[in-house]
């Protein structure tokens, strides 16, 4: 996902849809998104009065043509409110029961694990509550450009006999690709159809999304298709097969406006009982003030409540997001990887969901570290009343209480628990993960480093990207005589000097080493890690 040179800024919209009125700004908030970045950006706002276009950029540096409403997107995790709808469509027509296991139609009737799988219903994966993880166990985690292609149903169907019967179904939110893989493969199933097939009679024909497909392998890319960025470099798109109804979607502004239409409609409008149906709450999350109902995740904003997905491939990132009550929706569509959530939030005028970490009475008795391998450890920080863990080679996530001295790693399918002698100190800790449990003794923290100053025309020569993986890039910036580190998909960092060229983190246990060529300037970084040193090139 990227960086551009000149810019074309646009505004694009509809004869029949220049009534309808997005805030005044919101062509300049698009321009100052865009700026500096790679490609282009499309939204499409709509209100009680007709459907607004805006575009800023272009294709990229090397296509010229300006972003349209039909440009096309890759919307990864978008497509799964797709699937959503498809399975309140499939439980009206009588196909199915969201109460139904999943093994139901992904299994043979008579298969001996049609029992331990039951718990696994249609309704846990569609609430991210089936205790799946978002990448199978045992799964090799890729690496290459173009991630999930070669990754079928008959793979997920194999994942699910061996992780299934491990997953603790209902305890906690734990956001799941591979849960959501499952629930459209098993709709499709009960159809006797393809993913792409049903979805295209059930949703995408009777929205009259006529530019919008699922891309599977094989799918020829459309002319309109806007190349994905990476760290300032084009990117691989996306085709998925097993996966697809996790991520496989490719879309445009055009099309979304029909679909906020539908969204924000009456009883008249096309698929109006399932998208009832899809944003009714049915669980909590792991965000402050915000519920799950079908794959729609819902924030609870007393004025202006939203439901809202965001999305995101190797080259593109994407929201959409709408407020019956407000009558007003928005999508964002990006081709490169800075994420629009904050644009599209703000367009819609409420602010973004955070992660809402849990005071604990008494967090620090469980800071330590706890070495449950000798290669192998989970280090517990106490912040603010509340409980962070990390994994070696692990990112950092906060901890909820489930009951005494027990907690569950919110965002991954797992608990951990700790042991008290008899003084009722804490000695150990134990990871319950998989159906297995791993016991490791408490050790103490170290102590940090000891932090430096360093001229901010020093920490300006560090600035720039650095590629670790193909989809997987540390920016580094300076704000203020301050310098910063974001990872993909993750919040920007500070990160602090203990000597030239060596920084660390306070908040979770990483340290980075800035390398330099013959004449002093700066190439690469190496990033130290869960006992592992990732070296990655200046892209810029």
């Amino acid at each position: 996902m990227k960086t551009l040179p000149a810019l074309v800024f646009v505004f694009l919209g509809l004869a029949a849809s220049l009534s309808a009125k997005p805030p005044a700004d919101a062509q300049a908030r698009l321009d100052g998104f865009i700026k500096g970045k790679p490609g282009g950006i499309s939204v499409v706002w709509v209100d009680a009065d007709g459907a607004a276009f805006l575009s800023a950029g272009k294709y990229s540096a090397t296509d010229e043509r300006a972003i349209t409403p039909d440009t096309q997107f890759e919307i990864g995790s978008i497509t799964k409110v797709f699937t959503a709808l498809l399975l309140a469509e499939s439980e009206r027509a009588g196909k199915v029961s969201r109460n139904d296991p999943a093994a139901k139609y992904l299994l043979p009737p008579d298969d001996p694990a049609q029992g331990s799988l039951a718990p696994i219903t249609l309704l846990a994966l569609s609430t991210h509550r089936a205790g799946l993880g978002t990448w199978p166990i045992g799964f090799q985690i890729p690496t290459q450009p173009n991630p999930f292609a070669d990754i079928t149903t008959a793979d997920l169907v194999a994942a699910l006999r061996h992780d299934g019967p491990k997953a603790t179904v209902g305890r906690s939110y734990s956001y799941s690709n591979f849960g959501v893989a499952l629930l459209g493969q098993a709709l499709a199933a009960a159809w006797g159809q393809p993913y792409p097939d049903v979805l295209r009679a059930r949703v995408l024909t009777p929205l009259g999304l006529d530019h919008t497909l699922v891309a599977v392998p094989g799918t020829k890319p459309p002319p309109e298709l806007a190349p994905g960025h990476a760290s300032g470099q084009p990117a691989a798109n996306w085709d998925l097969d097993g996966y697809a109804p996790a991520g496989a979607i490719r879309s445009s502004a055009r099309d979304f406006a029909k679909f906020l239409q539908a969204a924000l409609g009456d009883d008249r409008a096309p698929l109006a009982a399932a998208f009832r149906e899809t944003i009714k709450p049915l669980a909590t999350t792991d965000f402050a003030g915000c519920r799950i109902g079908l794959n729609w995740l819902l924030l609870d904003d007393p004025s202006r409540p939203v439901a809202w997905h965001n999305g995101g491939t190797g080259g593109y990132r994407s929201m959409v997001g709408f407020s019956r009550a407000a009558g007003i929706g928005v999508a964002v569509f990006f081709n490169g990887s800075a994420s629009p959530d904050g644009l599209g939030f703000s367009l819609l005028g409420v602010k973004p969901p955070a992660l809402a970490p849990v005071k604990v009475d008494n967090a620090a008795d469980y800071s330590g570290r706890y070495p449950l391998t000798p290669a192998f450890a989970i280090t517990i920080t106490a912040r603010d009343g509340a409980l962070f863990a990390q994994a070696t080679g692990q990112p950092e996530f906060a901890l909820r209480p489930v009951e005494s001295d027990r907690f569950t790693v919110m965002g991954v399918p797992a608990e951990i628990s700790f042991e008290r002698d008899a003084e009722k100190k804490v000695i150990a800790l134990v990871l319950h993960q998989n159906g297995a449990e791993k016991r490791g003794p408490r050790g103490e923290l170290l102590p940090p480093p000891k932090e430096v100053a360093l001229p901010a025309e020093t920490l300006r020569e560090y600035v720039g990207s650095f590629p670790l993986a193909p989809t997987f890039v540390l920016s580094i910036t300076e704000d203020n005589g301050a310098l910063f580190a974001q990872a993909t998909g993750q919040p920007k960092l500070p990160v602090f000097a203990k000597a030239k060229d060596e920084f660390f983190y306070k908040v979770v246990d990483a340290r980075l080493s800035f390398e330099r060529d013959a004449d002093g300037k700066v190439t690469g970084v190496v990033l130290h890690q869960g006992g592992r040193d990732l070296p990655a090139k200046k892209a810029n």
